[in-house]
C-alpha cells in the first residue's frame, strides 16, 4: 500500500498579503474560497484513482456548493497502484483542477500562470518507508507537509497575481458583511477576530486511527459534520452571530464577529463550538481560541495575525483555553488567558454577558479602587482569605444599581485568588476589558 498526500499550504499568509487593497474583508473571504474551492476540485479529480482518507469526502459532499471555505489545505490518501502510477495519475489530475480554475478567473491559457501563484507539495512514499518516520502513518505525513509548507516556491506579487482576479470577481458578485457591519453600525467601534484549533486531536488520532482505514474516515466524517450538520458554522456564524465566517476545515476556525450581536456576545459564540465539537467529535477533545479584539480601523491584517498568536498562547497555556486580547484606538491593550472548563471562567463570562446586555452595572470607580489597593488585595489571598470585608469597605458608598456587579466581581476575585502582582495583572485586564467595552458601547 502506497500513500499519497499533497498540501497548497500554507494558505494564510498568501490571503493575508492581499489585504494591501481594498474590500478586505471581501478579499479575505475570496481568498479562503479559492484554497478551498481548489482543493476540492483536487478531490473530485482524484476521489476515483485514489482512497481518500483526510479530509472526508463522497459524490454528494465533492458535487455541493458550499457558502464557507471548507476544504482543508492538504489531503492524504492510498493507493495499491505503484508510485509511479500514482505519480502519473496525480499530474493529470492536478493539471484538470488547474485549468478548470483558470476557466473560472479568466480562461484555460493561463493554467501554468496559475500554478505558480500557489504553493503544491506532493508526498507519495510506501507504508514501510513511512514507518520508518512515525509509527502512525498520519503523523509520518504530517511531519513531511509540514516541513515541505516551510519551502515556500513562488513569490507573491500582488500587482500579477490571478488569485487576485478570483479575488475581484468575488468580490463584484458576492455579499460580504464589512467590519463596520459589524462594529460601528451596532454600536460599538471594536470587533473580535475569532481563531479555533483542536485540541488533544492528535492524541485521538494515535488512539483510535493509526493504521485502521474505517476508523480514519470515521474521524474525518466526524470533523467534517462539525462544520456542516444541522445549522453549519456557516450560518451559526453569520446568521445568529452577526459575524463573517472566513474559514473553517478540518478543526480550524477563523471568523469576525461583532462583539455583541442582539442579545449574544462573542464569548455565547466560543461557547456554542466549543460544545458542539465534543458533542460531534468527542468528548475527549476540545476546542483553544485565541480572541483578539481590535478597534474597526485597525488593519485587519494585524488584526487577524495577533489573534493567531493569542491561539498559539492559548494552546500552550492548556488545553481548551481562550486567549483574550483587546487592542485600544491609542494602541494600549488588556490581555488575559482562561481555561474555560473552570469556575473563573464561569464567572468572568456572566459578568461580562450582564454588562454588555445592560442587565447590571459597575461603579465607574472600581478600576480606580482595586489598582490602588492592589498590594492589599494580593496580601490578603497570601493569608488565605477572602476580600468580602475589603470590598464592603472600598465600595461602602454604592448605590443599588452596582450592588449586583460588585457582588459577581468579588465572586471573580475569590475564585481567582490572585497571590502576586502577575496574576493579580491578569485579573485586572480580564476586568478592564469589560470595563472598555462597556464604556465604548456607551
Amino acid at each position: 500500500m502506497n500513500y499519497i498526500a499533497y498540501t497548497i499550504g500554507p494558505i494564510y499568509e498568501t490571503i493575508l498579503n492581499s489585504l494591501t487593497s481594498d474590500h478586505k474583508t471581501k478579499r479575505l473571504q475570496a481568498g479562503s474560497r479559492y484554497f478551498s474551492h481548489f482543493m476540492k476540485e483536487v478531490l473530485k479529480n482524484i476521489h476515483n484513482e485514489f482512497e481518500v482518507l483526510v479530509p472526508y469526502v463522497n459524490e454528494t459532499i465533492l458535487n455541493k456548493e458550499y457558502n464557507m471555505g471548507l476544504f482543508h489545505d492538504r489531503f492524504i490518501a492510498q493507493s495499491d497502484k505503484s508510485i509511479e502510477e500514482i505519480k502519473k495519475i496525480f499530474a493529470s489530475k492536478l493539471e484538470e483542477s488547474f485549468l478548470i480554475m483558470a476557466k473560472e478567473i479568466e480562461g484555460s491559457h493561463i493554467a501554468k500562470d496559475l500554478y505558480k501563484n500557489m504553493d503544491n507539495h506532493i508526498i507519495i512514499a510506501s507504508k514501510e518507508d513511512l514507518k520508518k518516520i512515525d509509527e502512525n502513518i498520519i503523523f509520518a505525513l504530517n511531519k513531511i507537509l509540514d516541513a515541505k509548507e516551510l519551502q515556500k516556491e513562488f513569490s507573491f506579487d500582488i500587482e500579477n497575481n490571478y488569485i487576485q482576479q478570483y479575488q475581484d470577481n468575488f468580490t463584484n458578485s458576492h455579499g460580504v458583511k464589512t467590519i463596520e457591519d459589524m462594529s460601528e453600525k451596532l454600536g460599538f467601534k471594536y470587533y473580535a477576530v475569532i481563531t479555533a484549533d483542536g485540541d488533544k486531536m492528535g492524541a485521538k488520532i494515535k488512539n483510535e486511527a493509526t493504521d485502521n482505514v474505517k476508523n480514519i474516515k470515521e474521524l474525518s466524517k466526524k470533523l467534517f459534520e462539525f462544520f456542516t450538520v444541522d445549522e453549519n458554522i456557516y450560518t451559526i456564524t453569520n446568521g445568529h452571530f452577526g459575524g463573517e465566517l472566513i474559514y473553517a476545515g478540518g478543526d480550524d476556525i477563523l471568523a469576525l464577529l461583532p462583539v455583541k450581536y442582539k442579545d449574544k456576545t462573542f464569548l455565547d459564540y466560543i461557547e456554542v463550538l466549543n460544545k458542539r465539537f465534543k458533542e460531534i467529535v468527542g468528548e475527549d477533545v476540545s476546542l483553544s481560541f485565541g480572541v483578539n479584539i481590535a478597534y474597526y480601523k485597525y488593519p485587519l491584517r494585524d488584526a487577524i495575525e495577533s489573534a493567531f498568536a493569542l491561539l498559539h498562547k492559548a494552546k500552550d497555556s492548556a488545553q481548551n483555553t481562550l486567549a483574550l486580547k483587546i487592542t485600544k484606538h491609542s494602541g494600549q491593550y488588556f490581555e488575559t488567558v482562561f481555561e474555560l472548563s473552570s469556575q473563573k471562567y464561569e464567572l468572568y463570562k456572566k459578568l461580562t454577558d450582564d454588562i454588555l446586555r445592560e442587565e447590571t452595572k459597575l461603579p465607574h470607580s472600581l478600576h480606580h479602587s482595586l489598582k490602588r489597593y492592589e498590594k492589599v488585595i494580593v496580601k490578603v489571598y497570601e493569608d488565605e482569605r477572602t476580600v468580602d470585608a475589603m470590598f464592603k469597605t472600598l465600595f461602602n458608598d454604592a448605590t443599588d444599581e452596582h450592588k449586583k456587579g460588585l457582588d459577581e466581581v468579588k465572586k471573580f476575585f475569590n475564585e481567582s485568588k490572585p497571590k502576586t502582582k502577575q496574576e493579580f495583572d491578569a485579573i485586572f485586564s480580564a476586568l478592564s476589558v469589560i470595563k472598555f467595552l462597556r464604556e465604548d458601547r456607551k
